[in-house]
């Protein structure tokens, strides 16, 4: 297939996340099939596709999650490929799931000393950190998770990631379900992770509010990245990325 990578690697320096040739399976079902990414140290990427192609495979390959792959993984110039997840946490990378894993018996404070400090990337940021960028959670830092709303919940569910001093946040779906004004407030923070140093490699139904945060696309179809391109190139890509998008 097509290196969609190629050009991104000329002029620049290393990649923090560097995928080549990357497949998986469930069980005996092939789910991606040579997949090629990088990831710019403090970037924004997004992968865009419709619903079934890959996306949140690829996310959860790349922490570990699903064991049975081949390729190369590399973060921080070191192989990744045969780590276990809690390894891969270790090494710097976090993963914020769709369905936000919080515990609706604690506190919105308990949630987010849950975690331990697994990566000493300096990007760590302590509760007070937290609470600046997520202003919601400080009103709410006594309240269970149960009495949360979406958009309160997402945010508990990233800021629990950035405790823990990971310096690349994998992020699925941050806005499903969410009203515009959260939505809002969704991507604000992110760039604020930006300004912060931070990596995110995000999976996004809503192409708008990708398209306001992300600094790279990859577009995926039946487990394959079929295009890769900056987001000044978007205009020129727009009927194009329409087709593949189903818009």
């Amino acid at each position: 297939m097509t290196d969609v990578s190629a050009l991104r690697r000329e002029g620049r320096g290393p990649a923090q996340l560097k995928v080549r040739a990357l497949e998986a399976w469930y069980g005996e079902s092939q789910a991606l099939y040579g997949v090629d990414l990088d990831v710019y140290p403090g970037e924004t990427v997004t992968l865009l596709g419709r619903n079934g192609v890959g996306k949140t495979t690829t996310l959860r390959t790349l922490m570990g999650i699903l064991r049975k792959r081949t390729g190369e993984i590399e973060f921080d110039e070191r192989s990744i490929l045969r780590l276990p997840l809690h390894r891969v946490a270790h090494a710097g990378m976090g993963f914020v799931p769709e369905e936000r894993g919080i515990f609706a018996s604690l506190t919105v404070e308990e949630n987010l000393m849950l975690p331990p400090v697994v990566a000493r990337s300096g990007k760590e940021m302590s509760l007070d950190e937290i609470y600046t960028l997520f202003p919601n959670l400080l009103d709410r830092r006594h309240s269970p998770g149960t009495k949360l709303s979406g958009g309160e919940q997402q945010m508990l569910a990233i800021a629990r990631i950035l405790r823990t001093g990971v310096s690349m946040i994998l992020l699925d779906e941050p806005t499903e379900g969410l009203a515009p004004v959260i939505v809002n407030r969704i991507g604000e923070m992110l760039k604020s992770l930006k300004a912060h140093g931070l990596s995110v490699l995000l999976v996004e139904q809503n192409f708008r509010f990708a398209a306001k945060i992300a600094d790279h696309f990859y577009v995926m179809d039946h487990g394959e990245m079929i295009d890769s391109f900056a987001v000044g190139e978007l205009p020129a890509k727009r009927e194009a990325l329409n087709k593949a998008l189903g818009v």
